[in-house]
Order: C-alpha cells, then sequence, then structure tokens
C-alpha cells in the first residue's frame, strides 16, 4: 500500500485539480502568514518600519487635498464591517436560494471569522491609533480590521466567481481588480490617518491567510452537502 506522501505526490503529478488548488492555497497561507508574522515582530520590537510609520502618516497628513479625504472617506466604506456584513448576508442568501449552501457557508465563514479574530488582535496589541487623523476612532490601530476583513471578503468572492468563468483573461481581471479593490481600502485608511501603513500591510497580510485558510477548508470538504444544517425552507439541490 502506497503511503499518504507518496499517493500526494502521484496525485500531484497527474495534476488532479483539487490537489493542485490545496497545494497552491497551502503555499499562500504560509506566505500570508510568514509575512503577517514579520510585521508583528516589526511592532513589538520597534524596528525602523514601526518608525517610519509616524513619517509617513504625517507626511500624507500634510500633503492631504479636502475632496481626496472626502473621497476615500466614501472608498472607505468598502471595508466597513457593517456595510460588507449587508453585502455579505445578501449573497449568502442569493447562493443558499440557489442551490449553493457551501459557498454560502464559505463566504459567511471568510468574513465573519476575519472580523471576529482582527477583533481579538487589535485588543492582543492594543496599537494607539495615528494622532493626525481625519476620522477619530476609540478602538486599536493594529492590524487593520478594514483591510483584513476586505481582504478575506474579497478574495473568497473572486474565488467563487472566478472558478465559474472558463476564460483565462476573465480570471486574470477578476485577479487585479481584486487586488486594486484591497490596495484601495487600504490607502484609504492610510490617507484618512486611521491607520498605519504596518497596520494596513498586517491586515492585508491576515486577511488573505484566513481566505486562504477558508478556501482550503473549503476544498476538503469536497463535494459534501452543508444544507442538512440549514432550515428546510431553504434547502434545495444544489446547482452546478
Amino acid at each position: 500500500m502506497s503511503s499518504p506522501a507518496r499517493r500526494y505526490y502521484l496525485a500531484l503529478r497527474k495534476r488532479d485539480p483539487r490537489t493542485v488548488t490545496s497545494t497552491a492555497l497551502l503555499l499562500v497561507l504560509v506566505a500570508a502568514l510568514a509575512a503577517f508574522g514579520h510585521l508583528v515582530e516589526d511592532y513589538l520590537t520597534g524596528d525602523p518600519i514601526v518608525r517610519w510609520d509616524v513619517h509617513f502618516a504625517r507626511w500624507l497628513h500634510e500633503h492631504s487635498s479636502g475632496w481626496l479625504v472626502e473621497l476615500f472617506k466614501i472608498v472607505t466604506l468598502a471595508g466597513n464591517a457593517a456595510v460588507l456584513g449587508v453585502i455579505v448576508v445578501a449573497i449568502c442568501f442569493v447562493l443558499v436560494r440557489r442551490g449553493r449552501p457551501n459557498e454560502a457557508v464559505l463566504l459567511f465563514l471568510a468574513y465573519g471569522g476575519a472580523s471576529v479574530v482582527n477583533a481579538l488582535l487589535k485588543l492582543l496589541f492594543h496599537r494607539p491609533r495615528p494622532e493626525l487623523a481625519f476620522v477619530h476612532l476609540d478602538t486599536y490601530s493594529f492590524p487593520s480590521g478594514h483591510a483584513a476583513t476586505s481582504s478575506a471578503t474579497f478574495t473568497v468572492m473572486a474565488y467563487l466567481l472566478a472558478r465559474r468563468l472558463h476564460s483565462t483573461g476573465a480570471r486574470i481581471w477578476i485577479g487585479l481588480g481584486t487586488a486594486a479593490a484591497i490596495a484601495l481600502v487600504g490607502f484609504s485608511r492610510l490617507y484618512l490617518g486611521a491607520h498605519y501603513l504596518s497596520d494596513v500591510l498586517a491586515g492585508i497580510s491576515f486577511g488573505v491567510a484566513w481566505a486562504a485558510a477558508s478556501l482550503l477548508a473549503y476544498t476538503l470538504w469536497g463535494e459534501r452537502e452543508t444544507a442538512a444544517l440549514l432550515p428546510r425552507s431553504l434547502r434545495r439541490r444544489r446547482q452546478s
């Protein structure tokens, strides 16, 4: 009988879709966690990036423009937990009604898990917000909740959309659009003075790691249904 390692190697050589996807997600998860861990170490040890944070935040504030401040106050709503929550619940409802409960659970866990865990991380690191800011918040700064939640949610949304498309070009555009949206939300937090750069980078790396972990669990779960966990009125035959 072949060992699990040999079976995995053979599946990888045959380019089994599930094995390839799981491997890629695992690599993304490890890379994102390594980036997050590096940023945490920098913050705890007061490395140069943390000191540079303050200078960059001051520079952005001094060179800010009134109309851009108002614009980014709108852009930043895309990463607001309440706004994203409404959007996620609406999408999940549609997915369930269309017979895709596994995707609904995946999306909800990506959004909800990232929001909750990131809030706990803020309490753990208790970093004060930047002093120069156009928005004033009472919560802690590290890591950025907007960056983390939007990264996790947007990444999973993009994955669910891309897997239903057969065009490589369309998938590339979805990936580029998702990266741009995440970057824009992250920069809005910097421009408004709500976070330091390391807060945003840590939030993005954590969000991507959470999305990769969620997608890995979803891939390994396979075709098993979660519909049995739902109310009878919402159950439907899964549509391909």
